[in-house]
């Protein structure tokens, strides 16, 4: 099937200008949209997201991907007037991003929506309809999320609590939009001192159990075998929490970004679809 392709643009409650992509089939209306949500230093152009938008719009579904504040590593932001990206976002300013994208939708004439976030946009999904609890956000799919909090990763990394008391030191003295390169596992990732203390508050506030208990709505957490054994163990506890509207999904031989595996996610999340046609 072909389909169609539309560039927008959306402005956020704090002035944030972000982009995205709408994929859409050239003849089927509907009022239910599809919004997804990249990860870390990523944006609405690139894979897997961007492949699993334009293939399920070919199966009827409305698609947007879209950029958050975070896309890429460093970028514009603030209007043309400061630095922004991964390297500088906080997580809750996935609020006012979901927000504004959601709006974006609704001026054109969608009702009813699906949230499908891979890796850190799995962790901005899932707080960001467990902060608003919306009624139209009719389900959740999540991708490999992470465990991005303060007490996993100080037990998992020697080292990474000095890394912490740095940036805290920096941002007292008043530095905290410093640039970090840091280590996570075996990659590295730059972090504004601020931005890595926010990502890793001592509060665990991004540990998405808690969230996923006041979701409201189905959630799909789906993992690949290829991922360390911490992340098929997350995202069991997260379905466990969200009760008997959650559920876990194993890739068999898929790695983070699903790369050989895309036709096997897309036919997973189109079956799981199904349930919120009219």
């Amino acid at each position: 099937m072909n389909i169609q392709t539309q560039l927008c643009t959306f402005k956020t409650a704090d002035n944030e200008r972000l982009h995205g992509l709408l994929f859409t089939p050239p003849e089927d209306r509907s009022d239910l949209a599809l919004l997804f949500v990249h990860g870390v230093a990523m944006n609405f152009y690139l894979p897997p997201l961007a492949v699993f938008g334009q293939e399920l719009a070919k199966r009827r579904y409305h698609s947007l991907v879209i950029n958050t504040r975070g896309h890429d590593w460093i970028s514009r932001a603030g209007n043309l007037t400061k630095f922004g990206g991964s390297a500088y976002e906080a997580v809750e300013d996935c609020i006012a991003d979901l927000d504004a994208a959601l709006e974006w939708l609704w001026r054109h004439h969608y009702r009813r929506f699906v949230l499908i976030g891979h890796s850190l946009g799995a962790i901005k999904s899932i707080i960001y309809q467990s902060t608003r609890q919306r009624r139209d956000v009719m389900g959740i799919v999540s991708c490999s999320p992470p465990k991005q909090f303060y007490s996993e990763r100080v037990a998992r990394q020697p080292g990474f609590h000095d890394i912490l008391a740095h940036a805290e030191s920096l941002v007292a003295a008043g530095r905290g939009e410093e640039i970090l390169s840091v280590s996570l596992g075996s990659l590295a990732s730059l972090f504004s001192a601020r931005a890595l203390l926010n990502k890793f508050n001592k509060d665990n506030r991004n540990d998405l159990r808690p969230h996923a208990k006041r979701l409201g709505c189905p959630v799909l957490v789906i993992v690949g075998s290829a991922e360390p054994k911490l992340f098929h163990e997350y995202a069991q506890e997260i379905v466990e929490a969200a009760g008997p509207t959650g559920t876990y999904k194993l890739i068999p031989g898929a790695n983070h970004f699903y790369n050989r595996h895309t036709p096997e996610i897309v036919d997973l999340i189109y079956q799981w679809l199904e349930q919120f046609d009219d």
